[in-house]
């Protein structure tokens, strides 16, 4: 069972501050082949992926797969959870953030202690923008 949520996502820091990017981005399913994805026709990239636009010829501008943390080349992170063949996502594409203030620790791409990302995937990222570190206080 897959369990699907709407909304602002959790590593969003500032609503006010997050830039969509255009209309948004297609997913090349067949880029994520870590297994951390799930295997092929049943892959699921969730939100808060760094991605990157793909060059394949005769792929569309915006076909993304994921970031490969080279300096200069555009990235963007997957608003929502991307479902390989789902039925009921949108054909036409996922949204994307192209900038904004994010809790670093939260996104799916982070590791180690504390979480925080590669500093390749920062680099790419570029300054637009702002890493916070999550903290709950209860």
């Amino acid at each position: 069972m897959t369990l699907k949520t709407y909304g602002l996502p959790a590593f969003v820091a500032d609503r006010a501050t997050m830039n969509t990017f255009g209309t948004g981005v297609q997913i090349d399913f067949s880029k994520f082949t870590d297994a951390k994805y799930g295997v092929a026709g049943k892959r699921r990239i969730p939100a808060g992926t760094v991605i990157e636009p793909v060059t394949d010829v005769g792929a569309p501008a915006y076909l993304c797969g994921p970031a490969s943390g080279t300096a200069g080349k555009l990235a963007l992170l997957l608003k929502t959870d991307a479902e390989e063949d789902s039925k009921v996502d949108a054909h036409t594409g996922y949204g994307a953030f192209a900038a904004g203030v994010v809790y670093e620790t939260l996104l799916p791409d982070a590791s180690g202690a504390p979480r925080v990302l590669s500093a390749a995937l920062k680099t790419q990222l570029g300054a637009r923008w702002t890493f916070m570190k999550y903290e709950d206080k209860r």
